[in-house]
């Protein structure tokens, strides 16, 4: 059974759990967001903080300088 659209659904969130703690992922509206919990001690203040998504950046590939040089001894 296919999950059925509902047409007031703008997103859906899906829970995470990180090193520091629980987190929810989603893509509202095309935008890619994270929601955080907040942890205050103030009644007013909201449960989850709602950010764009950053992009995780690419580690830069290591540089042949990182390489041991190579054993020549190696007969071929």
């Amino acid at each position: 059974m296919a999950f059925e659209k509902d047409p007031n659904e703008i997103g859906s969130l899906w829970r995470r759990e990180g090193a520091k703690g629980e987190y929810m992922t989603a893509e509202i509206g095309g935008q890619q967001v994270v929601c955080f919990r907040v942890r205050s001690n103030n009644p007013k203040a909201p449960t989850w903080r709602v950010l764009k998504s950053k992009p995780r950046t690419e580690r830069p590939a290591p540089a042949m300088d990182d390489f041991p040089p190579a054993d020549d001894d190696l007969g071929f």
